[in-house]
């Protein structure tokens, strides 16, 4: 059987940007503060330094041991400390990374305070989305520069890169158009890749878990020149294992190495390369659903262990990602930064769920389902199936320049830059079948194999580019003010070809000169609290459809935030406060039916529907970093008021938790042994548009996780670990449709050895 996957796109409502008085006067500023430039930066330059340090990676100065850390360029591309940024910030550091056994972006996030997921399916190929403050996650970054979900392979693939190439994952909360060109309202991720090191060092690390998991890592980095002024690095990892689903297994293999070379104690060139290849069988996207489709409807008889994949399912990810960059340094004020990251993704991903389209005990029903005539009789259920294929090329730029300016007896700071990615794709469209097969003795065996069609082929071509300044200026001691914009093009051209019509579809969204303000505003209470408030407005495109295959409008509005942030012990312990408020237009919702289940587009994704005057108000705690020295700690509290009404009155938002809290901790002691734990808890979950009965069969009470860890250092090189997760086998799902379960108790053990 050919492998491919659909990607098919049509048509696309026109987008819309609504800029407020206050946007125009930051504009205004801006403007000015551009045509400027060139004189302040020529000052800024007379004083060239006749000789610089050498340039070190921004990774040595963290502290590697350590739940949180100093700076972050990800919100402004301003060399800030988490304490003077006027927005919420979250940072996973290795060291968390290490001690919880994250193995992909999917755990990290789920152990990220403020984020929430909604899952339909196995993961690894399930359909998943990541949420913060109500929103959808769309706006990622690798190494601060911006990207598309498509460089991962799509957005149900952002969760499954491997954490092995990663020093930390950084979450900045609230809109971030300034750097990312869309102003989505949720967050941006960062993914900062490890860098090669001045000393050499390296690891080995196997593990050994539950369902026949097992995985080796090895990391290698050294200087390869003696003056130190090359270095390189190179990480390969292997994973295979099953599930708790019966029947399930993956693999996946990487290979990543990287290159920086001081080409004078000025200039320094980066290089990066990473091979991945991720495959996954017998998963499928969606599951078993929790009540027949019988007349009464009663519950199902499948649990959690069950899997609702047929046997000749499949999800095969081959992906390339190439990096070059280059940074120099002026003088000690002053720096300019390129960088370039290409990608290119090869993914294909055939499914088949038995029972999503109905499970029928008692009934009979005849319907046509996906263009197929089906009968079933009672003992029966269906098994749909489809194919996808994408292959996408994305080229990513990031340029900017970043200095200081002494002024007024003060110090501010500026960085002008511009940035953006183009993503294409053609790829093939296929033919959705629908079957029908047994209830009883489902062990994925179907009567019929899958015969995929191809029925056309789509074609995309997204770009997104724009210019941004932003600035920080030290007004008073104690007073600083951050401002900037962003004036963004946006297109996206789709050409869908049929081929038993013979007609070709075109649609093209464009979107020129979209401005988006910034402004915030710090003042240091003392020298350890800052008050702050920070505005921005919203513009960000969408690539959700609805059921009848049109894109939504872009979604567009305005994002207020006030808080206090606390750094203690020379920013070895961060702690924030925050309050926000959004109101947005043309927000996507998935689109649920009464029976609990969802639209569907052509291509079997989840449907969604715009809603308007969506309003998220809410309050967000956080502390993380060095409460005392070994004893790390990174925990939130979030709360989010969510108000997104439909025609009917029905809010829409009750399928994500209004209230979250994460925290895991770890302490070391007697210089050989470390002790950690933690828990994940978020209230219930609920679909407000189904039935009362099936309401009542899908929602998710609240309920809370409970992970542990132990670690013996054997003698400075040597360390062996366990991790468990879900401690006390909490049963719980991962969607309000009660569709997909979330991962019982597992435990994985470790070898490490570092040298």
């Amino acid at each position: 059987m050919n492998k491919s996957l659909y990607k098919g796109k049509v048509m696309a409502e026109s987008l819309t940007f609504i800029q407020e008085p206050l946007a125009k006067a930051i504009k205004t500023i801006l403007f000015l503060s551009i045509y400027t430039s060139p004189i302040i930066t020529t000052v800024a330059f007379a004083n060239i330094e006749a000789v610089l340090p050498t340039i070190t990676t921004s990774a040595s100065q963290e502290n590697e041991t350590s739940y949180s850390v100093k700076n972050s360029k990800s919100s402004s591309k301003l060399n800030l400390s988490l304490k003077e940024t006027p927005q919420s910030i979250t940072v996973i550091t290795q060291q968390q990374i290490e001690d919880q056994n994250l193995k992909d972006i999917d755990a990290v996030l789920e152990q990220m305070p403020g984020v929430s997921k909604i899952q339909f399916g196995s993961k690894g190929i399930a359909y998943t989305t990541y949420y913060s403050r109500g929103f959808p996650i769309n706006n990622y970054q690798r190494d601060g520069i911006p990207t598309s979900s498509a460089s991962f392979g799509g957005s149900d693939y952002v969760g499954l890169e491997d954490t092995a190439i990663y020093e930390r994952v950084e979450v900045i909360r609230g809109a971030t158009g300034l750097t990312n060109g869309s102003g989505n309202p949720s967050a941006s991720l960062n993914y900062v890749r490890k860098r090669p090191t001045y000393e050499k060092q390296g690891s080995i690390n196997v593990q050994a878990g539950s369902w026949d998991n097992y995985r080796s890592q090895v990391d290698v980095s050294a200087p390869l020149n003696n003056s130190g002024s090359i270095r390189g690095r190179a990480i390969a990892a292997y994973e295979q294992g099953n599930t708790w689903q019966d029947r399930a297994n993956y693999n996946h293999v990487l290979f990543y190495t990287a290159l920086d070379f001081d080409l004078s104690e000025r200039t320094q060139i980066t290089t990066a390369l990473n091979l991945v290849r991720k495959n996954a069988n017998q998963l499928t996207v969606h599951g078993f659903p929790r009540l027949s489709s019988d007349k009464p409807a009663v519950p199902v008889h499948f649990g959690r262990k069950d899997n609702a994949a047929a046997n000749w399912t499949y999800s095969d990810t081959d992906k390339l990602n190439l990096f070059a960059g280059i940074e120099h340094q002026f003088n000690s004020d002053w720096k300019a930064i390129l960088n370039y990251s290409y990608t290119k993704v090869k993914t294909d991903r055939v499914y088949g769920v038995a029972g999503s389209s109905g499970i029928f005990y008692t009934s009979e029903s005849t319907g046509v389902i996906w263009n197929d005539p089906i009968t079933a009789y009672p003992g029966e259920m269906t098994v749909v199936g489809g194919r996808f294929k994408a292959t996408p090329d994305v080229h990513s730029l990031d340029a900017y320049l970043n200095g200081q300016l002494h002024l007024f007896g003060k110090e501010h700071e500026i960085a002008v830059g511009f940035n953006g990615y183009q993503s294409e794709a053609s790829d093939p469209n296929f033919y959705r079948f629908t079957i029908k097969t047994p209830i009883n003795g489902w062990d994925g065996s179907t009567a019929m194999q899958p015969v995929f069609n191809i029925t056309g082929n789509t074609k995309t071509n997204e770009k997104s580019l724009g210019i941004f300044a932003s600035s920080k200026w030290q007004i008073l001691d104690p007073l600083s003010v951050l401002i900037g914009g962003r004036v963004t093009r946006w297109e996206r051209d789709t050409h869908t070809l049929t081929y038993a019509t013979h007609k070709t579809v075109s649609v093209k969204q464009k979107e020129n000169n979209q401005f988006t303000p910034y402004i915030g505003i710090l003042f240091d209470i003392n020298d350890q609290i800052t008050a702050y408030t920070s505005y921005t407005s919203i513009f960000s495109p969408t690539s959700s459809r609805d059921k009848y295959d049109q894109y939504l409008n872009a979604q567009n509005g305005n994002s207020y935030e006030l808080g206090l942030k606390g750094s203690f012990f020379d920013h070895s312990l961060n702690s924030s406060i925050a309050l926000f408020k959004t109101k947005v237009d043309d927000y996507p919702m998935v689109d649920y039916k009464a029976d609990g289940t969802t639209e569907k587009t052509s291509d079997g994704s989840n449907a969604y529907v715009g809603v308007n005057s969506v309003k998220m108000q809410g309050v967000e705690l956080e502390l993380s970093g060095e409460l005392r020295p070994n004893w790390q700690i990174n925990a939130g509290y979030t709360y989010t008021d969510t108000k997104a009404i439909d025609k009917k009155g029905v809010d829409l938002l009750t399928t994500l938790p209004e209230h979250t809290f994460k925290l895991f901790t770890s302490y070391k002691f007697a210089e050989k042994y470390m002790i950690g734990g933690g828990v994940n808890w978020q209230s219930k979950i609920f679909n407000a548009t189904a039935t009362p009965q099936v309401k009542a069969a899908t929602m998710q009470d609240n309920y809370v996780l409970v992970n542990l860890m132990m670690r013996y250092e054997v003698d400075n090189k040597t360390s062996i670990g366990l991790n468990f997760n879900n401690l006390f086998d909490k049963t719980y799902f991962v969607n309000a449709s009660g569709s997909s379960y979330g991962a019982p108790r597992n435990v994985t053990a470790s070898l490490t050895y570092k040298f």
